[in-house]
C-alpha cells in the first residue's frame, strides 16, 4: 500500500483541479481525501505537486523508434503514396525481429520519459510477421508501462502476408498489462476478402480493430469498405479527408488525432472528428504534451475550436474500453497509472485555466515520476539506448 500525500491532482474532462490525497493499494486507487491518516502504508509526500492520470497515447508505430533522423530516400517524396513507399515500407520491410523488441523498448523509454503510461501500437514488419507481437511485448515490458497491440494486416504483400498478418494475432495472449486490438493498414491496400476476415478475427477475438482511415486522398472514401470492421471498439487512425456524413456513418468508433504526423506529410486538417476522439502521435515519439499543444495551435490555425483536454480524456477513456478498467480519473476505483510533475506555476492553476496551462506551460520535461499498476517505474535508459542505436545502424544500412 502507499499513501500519496499532499497531491494537485489532475483530471482533464470534466477538468479538476484539487489538493488532495490519494491512498493506492494494490494497482487501484482506494481512497481519495484531504488529509488522510496513514495506515502503516509508504508514505510519499509530494509537496503540492501535480499529479495527472498517466497519458494514453492511442495510436503509434513502435517501429519508428530506429527511424529517427535515418537518411532520406535518393529522390524526394512527391505525395504521400511516395512517403509510404520511399520511406515507410521500405523500413518496415527490413525490419527483423530483433530490430522490433529494440524499437519497442526504446520507444517505451520515451514513453515513460514524458509520462505517458499506454499507447495503442499499430505494427508492421512484413519480412518478420511471426511473433513479432511477443517481441513488442517482451521490449516493452521492462518499461513498465501497458500497451494494447495489433499486427498490420494488409494485402500489399500479397495473400500470404496478409494471411501470416491474421495468423499473429492469434498467437499473442492478452494479461493484465497487454491487450490486443485486430490491426489493419487501411482500406487501399486491402482486398473486400481481407476485410471480412479482419472482422471475423475481431468478433473471435472479442476485440476491436485498428486501422488508417482516410489519411490521404490516396484512402478516398474508406467507410463504405470498411463497415464489417466498424463497432464500439474500433479505432480509426487519423481521418483527416472524411466527410461529417462519412463520420456520422462510423457510428460509436473511436477516432485518433495526430496532428504532428498529420503537418509533416501534408496531407491536411482533420477538421470534421467526432466528440469520441483521442490524442496519438502516428509514431512521432509518445510525447502527449507536445501533441496536445500542437493539436491546440493548429486548431487554432484552422480557425477550429481547440479540444485537447477533451481528446486527452478520450484517451483515457479509450484506455478503459481495452482494459475493462476505470482510467483516467485518479478517483476511487481507478487504476493506479499517473504521472507527478515538478510544474511550480507562475499563475494560479485552475480547472477553468488548465487548458492554459496544458498548453502554455506544463511540459513533458516537468515529468519526475511516472507510476504504472501501483508501482514507480524506473525511467532509466542507458544500455538500453545503446543497444537500440545498434540495431537502428544495422537497419540503415540494409535501406542501403
Amino acid at each position: 500500500m502507499m499513501l500519496l500525500c499532499n497531491a494537485t491532482a489532475i483530471t482533464w474532462q470534466p477538468a479538476r483541479v484539487e489538493s488532495t490525497d490519494l491512498r493506492i493499494r494494490g494497482d487501484t486507487i482506494v481512497e481519495r481525501g484531504p488529509r488522510l491518516t496513514p495506515r502503516g502504508e509508504q508514505v510519499v509526500d509530494l509537496d503540492g505537486r501535480v499529479v495527472i492520470p498517466g497519458m494514453v497515447c492511442a495510436h503509434t508505430h513502435l517501429y519508428s523508434a530506429l527511424a529517427r533522423g535515418m537518411p532520406p530516400p535518393a529522390a524526394p517524396p512527391r505525395d504521400f503514396r511516395e512517403i509510404l513507399e520511399k520511406v515507410w515500407w521500405r523500413l518496415d520491410r527490413a525490419l527483423d525481429l530483433d530490430m522490433v523488441e529494440a524499437s519497442a523498448l526504446a520507444g517505451a523509454i520515451d514513453a515513460v520519459s514524458c509520462g505517458t503510461t499506454t499507447i495503442f501500437d499499430h505494427h508492421a514488419s512484413p519480412c518478420a510477421i511471426e511473433g513479432s507481437l511477443g517481441r513488442l511485448r517482451r521490449g516493452i515490458e521492462p518499461a513498465g508501462i501497458r500497451a494494447v497491440l495489433c499486427y498490420e494486416v494488409t494485402d500489399r504483400g500479397g495473400p500470404e502476408g496478409a494471411r501470416l498478418g491474421l495468423e499473429e494475432h492469434r498467437r499473442f495472449a492478452p494479461d493484465a498489462r497487454f491487450r490486443l486490438a485486430v490491426g489493419a493498414h487501411a482500406s487501399f491496400t486491402l482486398e473486400a476478402a481481407t476485410i471480412d476476415a479482419i472482422a471475423g478475427l475481431a468478433r473471435e477475438l472479442d476485440t476491436g480493430v485498428h486501422v488508417h482511415v482516410a489519411e490521404d486522398p490516396v484512402d478516398a472514401s474508406p467507410i463504405g469498405r470498411l463497415r464489417p470492421v466498424l463497432g464500439p471498439r474500433t479505432i480509426l487512425a487519423h481521418g483527416t479527408h472524411l466527410t461529417p456524413d462519412e463520420v456520422r456513418e462510423a457510428g460509436d468508433c473511436w477516432f485518433v488525432h495526430n496532428p504532428r504526423s498529420n503537418m509533416n506529410n501534408a496531407v491536411g486538417y482533420a477538421r470534421h472528428l467526432p466528440a469520441k476522439t483521442a490524442l496519438g502521435t502516428d509514431g512521432i515519439g509518445a510525447d502527449m504534451f507536445a501533441e496536445a499543444r500542437f493539436a491546440f495551435f493548429k486548431a487554432r490555425d484552422e480557425r477550429a475550436t481547440p479540444r485537447v483536454l477533451e481528446m486527452l480524456q478520450a484517451g483515457q477513456d479509450l484506455a478503459s474500453a481495452y482494459f475493462g478498467r476505470p482510467f483516467g480519473t485518479l478517483a476511487p476505483g481507478s487504476v493506479a497509472d499517473l504521472a507527478v510533475l515538478d510544474y511550480d506555476p507562475p499563475t494560479p492553476l485552475a480547472a477553468d485555466n488548465l487548458a492554459g496551462h496544458l498548453v502554455f506551460g506544463m511540459d513533458s520535461r516537468h515529468v519526475s515520476r511516472v507510476m504504472v499498476g501501483g508501482r514507480f517505474v524506473t525511467r532509466e535508459s542507458g544500455e538500453r539506448m545503446a543497444s537500440a542505436r545498434e540495431h537502428a545502424r544495422a537497419l540503415w544500412k540494409k535501406l542501403e
